[in-house]
């Protein structure tokens, strides 16, 4: 598989994209997600929409909406309120093409106020619902009982925690509680280059969340990276300007190793030395690999690095570092697959949806490494 792009590829960038929440469909259950409809509304997930993206076509790397709307927001849209945390979260991702060209996407997720008051109707609804269903749980009559025994049921001593539980996730109130809901701003590029994407969306982030203006409109920046910055010279530096300060990238030349751009130390730290050899050596001998972690970035780094380390060899697999919970039945594939499939924090690999042999036999095949990882 080649690792290469398009020859006609000269722009740093090709494509920026926002994704989101599309008010006019409203809120669309992603069940393709796995969604726990017992989990508070909250802490579920729904349909994100690509919702713009410039230039509308570039004729060497056709956009393909579906493809980057999975990636950019893999689990969908989620919502929180004032008291949740709110941080911005960085992740990178790749899409394949049919020749085998890769396509990198930078991807800044954060979170925005809700100003749309039917969408705040539609989540105050379905906390009325969430909370008649638990009501009704958690009141449901004890076994009968005889009138000389005073102990309490088990459904009396367990009341109690689970109405506290139920008061603590019992987070939104219209009438009280902000909405935010999560929104990505994403940049669709022809080589790798992380740092210096996360710059451009981290300052663009910066400019749109700040008291200040920037110094010029954000749709000058915008445009700048799309049009006016191109592709670093082989074997040259780059520098341009972002909102509020330089973006340098740098190209390596063909006397060099080939463009890497993501921490390889972090992924010692993540695995130890053992778990990296054992992953490199599954690599090597082609056996199907499926990471597993609750970042998304952990995922591509990871991958990442793996790959890098293969030089001169080069993984001729499927390949994809993240896969959107939509794509699960790609785990059956009977082909050598490298795949990172995200964890929620919450389950163990005991629960994770495996291919329909594993699930029967209950043991892992020889030729399937599953790591898990970045838990905390």
């Amino acid at each position: 598989m080649s690792t290469g792009f398009s020859s006609s590829s000269c722009r740093f960038a090709d494509y920026f994209v926002t994704c989101g929440l599309d008010t006019e469909s409203g809120l669309e259950p992603d069940e393709l997600s796995g969604e726990n409809f017992e989990q508070s509304p909250l802490r579920r997930t729904f349909k994100s929409k690509v919702l713009a993206h410039y230039p509308e076509n570039v004729e060497w790397n056709s956009f393909d909406q579906d493809a980057v709307g999975m990636l950019c927001m893999p689990k969908g849209l989620s919502f929180r309120t004032q008291t949740d945390i709110r941080e911005p979260q960085f992740h990178s991702f790749i899409i394949t093409r049919e020749d085998g060209s890769r396509t990198y996407g930078f991807a800044l997720t954060f979170f925005e106020e809700v100003t749309s008051k039917q969408i705040c109707s539609a989540m105050q609804t379905l906390y009325h619902m969430h909370n008649a269903e638990q009501y009704d749980i958690l009141h449901t009559p004890p076994t009968p009982r005889s009138p000389e025994d005073t102990r309490p049921t088990p459904q009396q001593l367990h009341a109690a925690p689970s109405l506290s539980r139920l008061q603590r996730f019992n987070s939104y109130d219209i009438s009280r509680d902000t909405l935010y809901v999560s929104k990505c701003i994403c940049l669709i590029t022809p080589m790798a280059f992380a740092q210096a994407c996360r710059k451009v969306l981290e300052q663009l982030h910066q400019a749109v969340t700040s008291p200040q203006p920037p110094p010029l409109p954000l749709e000058s920046y915008v445009y700048n990276v799309l049009y006016e910055v191109p592709l670093p010279p082989v074997g040259r530096s780059l520098k341009f300007s972002g909102v509020y300060g330089p973006v340098v990238c740098q190209r390596p030349s063909t006397a060099e190793l080939p463009l890497f751009d993501f921490p390889l130390q972090e992924v010692f730290e993540l695995l130890g030395v053992e778990n990296v050899l054992q992953l490199f050596t599954c690599a090597l001998l082609e056996i199907q690999i499926l990471l597993y972690s609750q970042h998304y970035q952990r995922l591509m780094t990871v991958a990442e690095s793996i790959t890098a380390l293969m030089f001169p060899f080069q993984w001729q697999h499927v390949y994809v570092p993240i896969l959107p919970a939509s794509l699960l039945h790609f785990l059956d594939a009977p082909v050598p697959y490298l795949m990172g499939l995200h964890s929620n924090g919450q389950d163990d690999r005991t629960k994770l949806e495996l291919p329909q042999e594993v699930r029967d036999t209950h043991s892992l095949p020889e030729n399937r490494l599953i790591l898990r990882f970045g838990t905390g």
